[in-house]
């Protein structure tokens, strides 16, 4: 379905963070909130960091 990775590395090390789905329902709990959360705006927001 999804796959995400960050790398970050310096000489002689790598650290490596991953992110995998494999199906679309581990989604719907942030599209309930976003719903929720957008329907009780007045404004324009502008970032999600506002929604959160």
């Amino acid at each position: 379905m999804a796959h995400q990775e960050v790398i970050f590395g310096a000489p002689g090390q790598i650290y490596t963070l991953r992110h995998d789905t494999s199906d679309r329902v581990c989604y719907m709990p942030g599209v309930l909130l976003a719903i929720r959360k957008v329907l009780g705006l007045k404004n324009l927001v502008y970032g999600l960091e506002k929604l959160l």
